[in-house]
């Protein structure tokens, strides 16, 4: 929940900003158990500071200084550059301010400001807020677009050659609060308020021609759309850190959002989305099999186009390693992903992950249609041995030969 996710392609300024997030954005650790992972003993510092020694030691800190008390808040600007399947080129510029309350996990505020090759404008703020001893949680996901794109139409039978241009400009404003069931435990129960909004809206064919309808589905399609309501939610989440899950850790997620007429939407419909996932230990300690299963669903046939559920585009943009974001669309959307997560090093420092993963997507005149699968390989670096936070680096590959490398703060689920 907490970690801001990064689908790129990416190049080596991205490396900074995301040691410098993950030591600032990882969860307190709660008491390990049996089955917690290993903490590594060695991270990409230690790595850096092997290979290029300094010359002079840094001086022991005096008693002064040692005697000083940790900070309690901190805060990092960064800018960076890099390569997306969505974007190209980018720059970005990204601000995270962080803080703990007492008994509490961190707390993260982070915006965000970039510019993309594809005449992309994004600035974003997002993050949890948590209170003393985790009794509540503040979550909170603001964006303001301005938002080319291509899109497939409706179905997971779409092919890729049926790109389709989309040009429109986005505000989305989700506030949702938690409080826990209970004195202790992980069982949160909460709601919250959503609008997503779009206006210019222009869909152009292979022609540049203006269409209305896609996979002859209107709503949203030209012009504006507005989506507005409320959300009721349920949370258990029992992962001691949600960067790197370890066996025996759990998470679910229930939520539906009803969007009203009255409070501004297009029309009343609602969502439901499903959100499990679970790791069991698979052979020496520290390694992990994890299985996540997603179901995003739009009851009717009223939500705007491009607020139906979408590959990439579920709450931190990582479903569908494989396939460039929006790449499959539809009334509903059932995905499923498994992982094998294993040490290189005994340091910890290094690991690898082989992984699947397949979707299908729902048009309303056909029904569901092919399992799209997916798969790959990937490299997990230590950024933080203090956190036990780690860069992700992945290649994966889809059908109709869609391909990419795709970097990540944390594990993917």
């Amino acid at each position: 929940m907490i970690a801001k996710r990064l689908r790129s392609l990416a190049l080596p300024a991205l490396l900074t900003l995301t040691a410098q997030l993950a030591a600032a954005q990882a969860p307190t650790a709660s008491p390990a158990s049996p089955d917690s992972l290993p903490h590594p003993t060695k991270d990409l510092g230690d790595l850096v500071r092997q290979l290029l020694p300094r010359r002079h030691p840094r001086p022991a800190p005096d008693s002064a200084h040692a005697a000083r008390p940790p900070k309690a808040h901190s805060l990092v600007v960064l800018p960076a550059a890099a390569y997306t399947l969505e974007a190209r080129l980018l720059a970005t510029l990204t601000a995270s301010y962080t803080f703990q309350r007492p008994g509490g996990n961190l707390s993260a505020l982070s915006t965000t400001l970039t510019y993309t090759q594809n005449q992309q404008i994004i600035l974003a703020l997002n993050g949890p807020l948590w209170t003393s001893g985790n009794h509540s949680l503040w979550l909170a996901d603001y964006r303001l677009l301005h938002y080319p794109q291509q899109t497939y139409g409706l179905g997971s039978n779409a092919n890729v050659g049926d790109a389709i241009g989309m040009n429109y400009n986005f505000l989305r404003v989700h506030q949702s609060y938690y409080h826990r069931l209970g004195p202790a435990g992980h069982l949160y129960v909460g709601g919250g308020y959503f609008l997503d909004t779009r206006w210019d809206i222009e869909t152009v064919n292979g022609d540049g021609q203006q269409i209305y309808t896609i996979s002859g589905y209107a709503p949203g399609v030209a012009g504006r759309s507005t989506s507005s309501g409320l959300v009721l939610s349920v949370l258990r989440d029992t992962r001691a850190n949600q960067l790197r899950p370890a066996a025996g850790e759990s998470y679910l997620f229930l939520a539906l959002r009803s969007n009203f007429q009255a409070l501004g939407s297009d029309a009343s419909y609602r969502f439901v989305q499903v959100d499990t996932r679970r790791y069991l230990r698979a052979g020496p300690r520290g390694n992990v099999l994890a299985f996540w299963l997603y179901g995003d669903f739009a009851l009717g046939q009223a939500a705007p186009y491009l607020d139906l559920p979408a590959t990439g585009w579920d709450t931190y943009s990582v479903t569908g390693r494989g396939y460039i974001q929006g790449r499959f669309r539809g009334t509903s959307l059932v995905y499923g992903e498994a992982e094998y997560r294993f040490n290189l090093t005994r340091s910890r420092v290094l690991g690898g992950v082989v992984f699947a993963n397949g979707q299908s997507a729902r048009n309303p005149n056909t029904g569901y249609g092919r399992l799209a699968p997916a798969g790959g390989a990937g490299l997990r670096v230590c950024l933080s041995k203090k956190s036990s936070s780690y860069l992700a680096i992945d290649y994966a590959f889809g059908i109709q030969g869609s391909q990419g490398v795709f970097f990540n703060l944390g594990d993917v689920f």
